[in-house]
């Protein structure tokens, strides 16, 4: 018989460092159970509560024994559930036809999340795919990215925008997303089949980390391959093929034309270049809302006293996180502000795929054990505020060139105070950083729109209510321009398929997502979509 125990509550500064594996007796001794009457002992879900003085680690456990736990007086919440109930979380199933006969491909564009797990699908589900990507393989990235380090010279091909895994890996891999989907639970379990920690699973907010994004690509990309699936690297996409008003592939920009029974384009917030070219191709389009901001640091034993109320993390928990929103001010007119993309332990980088251009992104290792802790306040713009998108984009590099220039020209952020941002003053708190490619002292207050910078400078006020040396404490870095696009290509009502027929858009560049979960998923529903289709 299985159950769901839930309400079990452990307090974190009595817990050993390895909690999660003493759970079996932590239930055993609390239900007076003999030992190892537990067959299985599976984590469904955990969480850190720490508003008040004493942080608690919350949890509710999937249990099989022969015992009928309903029937123990507990203060734990006890009920029996089916197996399938647990297989749902632990072995998900991705319900997708199978291809019988044409071996006539589906052209997957991009490596990142969407196209990642397009590609796994469809090669799963025994179509033939062909996977193409301007970049490089994610360990010759690597090499690209520790290569511009020394030189300084950016290889717009190769960085931590552009290649194998997309921008999330070189990010701090979160998987936290509010969706609901079922299919959530199919990316986590092929992240951990392909080398992510177990506790991906059942996490609140999981994190793999960008020492182990690499490899996960990598291992994602041999299985696509053992499937039949075939990868082309360096190999940039110039534009759509178009025949009787119908994608039947795509063209390179080296002028091959690659056909195929239907392209799925997941072609990330890097791809601006190409967005540009499917809308002057005719592809449906709207512009959207979407998010700028500049990266805040702090240090992390701050962030862990304010958020756990003690002076020293206890060994059962790891960095800690934040969240904080600062709403929209009506009566000054004053937008909103939330931080995002928070990376506790971890290190501010330099993220552009455009010589002679900034912008950052935030990047942990799984351990998340640095010294610093960063996140992105950013704001939102009105999309419909620009003429076109190539108003909107030339209004992002407008900013990243300036964010280049305050830096020195040479990829360095420029950074300021907070309190200095606050109060018109060029300083810096601390010179050290975690940032590697350094940072210059600037007047980043003067580079920001005058709107971004009114509400960062209100969210400032706000979230220093919340954490009591947010700015006496924290630094701006940068400029983070690459959040989300502001392009939404127009899909059909009933799928993920473009009013241009043959056409899947997916993703980040497409509009439809805002990190690695939703963006995997969309890219699943997108493969699912074209696999209904084509399956004959």
């Amino acid at each position: 018989m299985f159950f769901l125990i839930s309400g079990l509550e452990i307090k974190a500064v009595t817990a050993p460092a390895d909690v999660d594996g003493s759970i079996r007796k932590y239930i055993e001794k609390i239900l007076k159970l003999p030992q190892n009457s537990l067959q299985q002992c599976l984590i469904k879900s955990k969480s850190i509560d720490s508003r008040s003085t004493q942080p608690q680690i919350n949890y509710s456990v999937f249990v099989e024994t022969e015992i009928d736990l309903t029937k123990r007086k507990s203060f734990l919440k006890i009920s029996a559930v089916f197996e399938d109930e647990v297989q749902k979380k632990f072995s998900p199933q991705l319900n997708i036809a199978h291809n019988v006969c044409n071996d006539s491909p589906i052209i997957v564009v991009g490596t990142g999340p969407a196209g990642i797990f397009g590609a796994l699908a469809l090669a799963r589900a025994n179509f033939k795919v062909i996977v193409l990507d301007r970049g490089r393989k994610v360990d010759e990235r690597e090499q690209d990215w520790k290569k511009f380090l020394q030189s300084r010279e950016l290889n717009e091909d190769s960085n931590l925008l552009i290649g194998e895994g997309g921008a999330g890996t070189f990010s701090d891999g979160k998987l936290f997303t509010r969706t609901k989907d079922p299919d959530g639970n199919f990316v986590l379990k092929t992240f951990v089949e392909h080398g992510a920690s177990e506790d991906t699973l059942y996490l609140k907010r999981p994190h793999i980390g960008s020492d182990v994004l690499p490899r996960i690509a990598a291992s994602m990309r041999h299985e696509i391959e053992s499937c039949g699936g075939e990868f082309r690297f360096g190999t940039e996409v110039e534009s759509l093929l178009i025949e009787n008003g119908r994608a039947v592939g795509v063209m390179t920009v080296g002028g091959e034309k690659i056909y195929g029974r239907a392209v799925l384009m997941a072609h990330g917030l890097g791809g601006r270049k190409l967005t540009l070219e499917l809308i002057k191709q005719g592809v449906p389009h709207e512009l959207k809302g979407f998010q700028m901001g500049c990266r805040i640091e702090h240090p992390q034993y701050m962030i862990d006293r304010q958020q756990y109320h003690l002076k020293q993390r206890p060994a059962s928990l790891g960095s800690a996180e934040y969240n904080f929103v600062s709403p929209y001010d009506e009566k000054a007119n004053i937008k909103g502000v939330s931080t995002f993309c928070m990376c506790p332990g971890g290190e501010v980088v330099m993220a552009s795929a455009w010589r002679g251009q900034l912008t950052s992104n935030g990047m942990s290792l799984h351990a998340r054990d640095g010294k610093f802790a960063n996140s992105c306040m950013i704001m939102s713009f009105d999309g419909r505020d620009f003429k076109d998108a190539a108003n909107a984009y030339e209004f992002l590099k407008k900013y990243e060139k300036a964010a280049f220039a305050a830096g020195g020209n040479n990829y360095a952020l420029p950074a300021q105070s907070a309190a200095g941002f606050l109060n018109g003053r060029e300083e810096l708190i601390y010179p050290e950083t975690s940032i590697r490619t350094g940072i210059v002292s600037a007047r980043l207050d003067e580079i920001f729109p005058h709107d971004m910078r009114n509400a960062l400078r209100r969210a400032l006020l706000n979230f220093q209510k919340k954490c009591p040396f947010f700015i006496d404490c924290g630094q701006f870095a940068g400029i983070e321009s690459c959040v989300s696009s502001p392009v939404r290509f127009v899909r059909k009502a009933d799928s993920r398929e473009s009013l241009l027929a043959g056409l899947y858009l997916c993703g980040e560049g497409a509009g439809y997502a805002g990190g690695i979960m939703s963006g995997a998923i969309d890219g699943l529903k997108a493969a699912q979509e074209i696999a209904a289709m084509y399956n004959r």
